[in-house]
């Protein structure tokens, strides 16, 4: 009898468990919505949380069960996701009806990462709408404008140190360094702090940054733990951000505002509008040093790492593409001819097939495989498909737009996979208000940070181009393939490539604060 009593308890537990693994995977099923059977506790992610398969393919396997579906469904872990395939549903969730979808999904936890759940990102509602407007000062045109010498000088230095590379030096990792410049331009025009990561990159800045991103494992399961499983998360202090790092960045913002209070120094960065919007200088409901803090690191995380990884597949498709690594030079030549040698905001701004090729590698190579939204209030999506019944996205529900998938489908692009920057020069406008083409998010939602990220990108890829060549290394990876089990997209095995200086280059000099670069014939400084 004993035994009975402790057998059917155990079965008790399995069933309970059982049922905690799968209570949710029924909805689609219920609903007659296209959907990949899930397993228990995993959902459609349980060959990605096992490192053996990429995010993309996840997402893809869903998004291609139905080419006529306006939407299908998938499971991460125990929580349904409504993945968006119709463009004009997609444009309707972002921008005609985006009073239903204003939210993203809780990213972590206040109590366990509270710089993170306080970045704008996390941020709900109207106190999104609130700090969304402050922020939105610091990146209008005019200020990262004011910022351009500070990108430019970075950009100089990484420009100069390529340039003068030994020959058994120039096969290189080009996300390990282009971090190290993301890093130096983000502490200079967001804290103030003037770093030079090639000279030290045991700098803090460096060191820290590298581990605030989706790069390992853990950090990944840390998240995903905090999203899908939170009594796991809290159970083995999963942090994403860990204590003595989040107080690192908590105190460089509240030490540098001190001391330019007690100072009076003025400085042209972001840093300094927070403070001008708390000394009522700039129009604005004000900042708590809380906010500061989050947001100071919201734009360091998000403009480091990421800007990084995009400029890493711009310079891969270069160098696989050298046509059209020829085509970019001459337009960059011509500018600096036109301009006294000077590269300039203005004068970059104006280069179109800069402008096309950017755009294009962020359509091929997008780092953000999907977007999100959180449904608050109740909204009706139209059948999936003819005959079929319309379905309601119920509030807390969410949604996925399948960024990655929707860059590579035939029927938005002609010949997905190649790399065409004309594609861009001759129907720009008509590609990006298509809806087919979300690198940087889709409606208010979008990054704000992406006038700020472009210019970045841009500046350093005109100094480096003007003086260097980039061809594919011999560590490359070839056909390009991503890694498995992280969030967002990178190339296995990193971005090797070899730079070299070019035959017929530009010096390169700075003053007040222009760089000015002298045709010099095979220039070295």
């Amino acid at each position: 009898m004993e035994y009975l009593s402790l057998g059917l308890f155990l079965i008790a537990i399995l069933i309970a468990i059982y049922y905690c693994a799968t209570k949710n995977h029924n909805l689609f099923k219920k609903h007659g919505i296209l959907h990949i059977p899930p397993m228990p506790l995993f959902g459609n992610m349980g060959s990605f949380f096992a490192k053996r398969s990429t995010l993309q393919d996840t997402i893809l396997e869903a998004y291609e069960l139905h080419p006529e579906a306006k939407y299908v469904g998938i499971y991460e872990s125990l929580t349904p996701i409504i993945v968006l395939r119709d463009l004009d549903l997609i444009k309707s969730v972002n921008m005609k009806n985006f009073d239903h979808f204003t939210d993203h999904r809780n990213f972590v936890f206040k109590d366990m990462d509270p710089i993170f759940a306080g970045m704008l990102f996390s941020m709900k509602g109207e106190q999104w709408k609130e700090q969304r407007s402050i922020l939105s000062l610091a990146f209008t045109t005019n200020k990262v404008k004011d910022m351009f010498n500070l990108m430019s000088e970075c950009a100089t230095r990484y420009a100069n140190y390529l340039s003068n590379l030994a020959e058994n030096e120039r096969e290189m990792e080009m996300r390990d360094l282009l971090t190290k410049y993301t890093n130096d331009v983000i502490a200079t025009c967001v804290y103030g702090v003037s770093v030079d990561t090639i000279k030290n990159p045991k700098n803090v800045f460096y060191t820290y940054g590298k581990s605030t991103t989706f790069t390992s494992f853990k950090k990944d399961m840390a998240m995903l733990a905090q999203r899908n499983l939170p009594w796991l998360a809290k159970l083995f202090q999963l942090r994403f951000l860990e204590k003595h790092i989040a107080k690192f960045f908590t105190e460089q913002v509240i030490n540098t505002i001190e001391e330019r209070k007690q100072n009076g120094t003025y400085r042209s960065d972001i840093l300094q509008l927070f403070i001008d919007v708390n000394d009522k200088k700039v129009p604005g409901k004000g900042m708590s040093t809380e906010n500061m803090v989050n947001h100071a690191f919201s734009l360091f995380f998000g403009g480091t790492d990421s800007v990084a990884t995009q400029t890493s597949f711009l310079f891969y498709l270069l160098a696989e593409n050298p046509e059209i690594l020829k085509r970019l030079q001459e337009e960059i030549d011509e500018t600096l001819e036109n301009n006294n040698g000077q590269l300039t905001y203005d004068a970059i701004q104006k280069m179109k097939y800069l402008d096309a090729m950017i755009n294009e590698a962020m359509r091929l190579q997008p780092i953000t495989v999907f977007l999100d939204r959180l449904c608050v209030k109740d909204f009706e999506l139209p059948p999936a498909l003819p005959g079929e019944k319309p379905f309601t996205v119920k509030a807390g529900m969410n949604i996925w737009i399948p960024v990655d998938a929707i860059h590579h489908d035939p029927k938005h692009y002609e010949n997905p996979q190649k790399f065409d920057p004309d594609r861009f020069l001759e129907n720009g406008k008509k590609i990006i208000n298509s809806g087919a083409f979300m690198p940087f998010g889709l409606g208010p939602r979008i990054c704000i940070g992406n006038r700020f990220a472009l210019t970045e990108i841009k500046v350093l890829l005109c100094h480096i181009l003007a003086k260097c060549n980039v061809k594919i290394g011999s560590k490359m990876l070839l056909p390009l393939q991503y890694e498995e089990g992280v969030i967002t997209a990178y190339a296995k095995n990193g971005f090797w490539l070899n730079v070299e200086p070019r035959e017929h280059s530009y010096c390169t000099s700075q003053t007040n604060g222009t760089t000015k670069h002298l045709s010099n014939g095979n220039c070295r400084n």
